[in-house]
């Protein structure tokens, strides 16, 4: 299939952080191909990306969720297949080594709560609209919704969503935790970028691996999971950003993690 001729996703990248543009009129729907365009883009992230941020491009439109005709009218096993590529697609950004951010603005949707669901950090904007209104169909979110809203909000809220398929308020998203930060229309964008920065900033050594920590926790028993920490932190702790960040406490000054970031790109000396 030939590109379309208006470019469903725009990539930037800028010093560390890689910024991902839906731009898929009128809904950004999750037709198969643009899934397989957004799951390439984010496995395509450098690997010295510090951050990326989701957003869209669509006026009052974060993503209204999936290929609903095609679901309608393809053969079951073409559909099993869809369900999995978006499976992989929200996932991606949960893989991804650097925290993940999306920037709601508007309708987020079934999908558009999944692929949100993947990301580290929700920022949604006061008048957004979100909800996962599967069951309205006759289906179920079946793209990672049943696993990770729960784990997101709790389960009793979690099922509160999923089995009524209401849409809830920006407001209401950060009063049970979905969104992590709310904010007025038309800065979820600016808010997305300034923790993405702050990110790309930081100690991203102890960024990283706090994501794979906290990611893998819910698959491990308590004793596993704490080992694996006091591992972690070891290699954590021998990295210049830790001894950048600790020696600065002790000396009043603001840590220069950007120093420690050269120190840690330099080659060994030839000897």
């Amino acid at each position: 299939m030939s590109p379309p001729s208006d470019p469903r996703l725009n990539v930037t990248s800028d010093d560390g952080v890689v910024e991902i543009t839906m731009a898929y009129p009128p809904v950004n729907a999750f037709s198969g191909e643009f899934l397989q365009e957004i799951l390439d883009a984010v496995r395509s992230v450098p690997a010295d990306t510090r951050a990326v941020v989701v957003a869209s491009s669509v006026d009052k439109i974060f993503a209204a969720g999936g290929d609903i005709p095609f679901m309608a009218n393809g053969a079951l096993e073409e559909q099993l297949a869809y369900v999995a590529l978006c499976q992989a697609t929200y996932s991606s950004f949960e893989e991804l080594e650097c925290p993940a951010i999306a920037a709601i603005e508007g309708a987020c949707l079934g999908g558009g709560v999944e692929l949100s669901l993947g990301c580290d950090l929700r920022v949604v904007a006061e008048s957004s609209k979100l909800g996962l209104p599967e069951v309205a169909l006759g289906i179920l979110p079946g793209a990672g919704g049943t696993q990770r809203l729960g784990r997101a909000i709790g389960g009793s809220v979690a099922r509160d969503l999923m089995l009524t398929g209401r849409r809830i308020s920006g407001a209401e998203a950060a009063a049970i935790g979905l969104a992590n930060r709310l904010v007025p229309d038309g800065e979820a964008l600016a808010t997305a970028r300034d923790l993405a920065r702050r990110f790309a900033d930081g100690a991203t050594p102890a960024i990283a691996a706090i994501k794979r920590l906290t990611v893998a926790a819910p698959d491990h028993p308590l004793e596993e999971g704490l080992a694996q920490e006091r591992a972690v932190w070891k290699s954590v702790r021998q990295s210049p950003h830790a001894q950048e960040g600790l020696e600065a406490f002790a000396q009043r000054r603001p840590a220069d993690f950007r120093k420690a970031a050269r120190m840690t790109a330099q080659p060994p000396d030839a000897g």
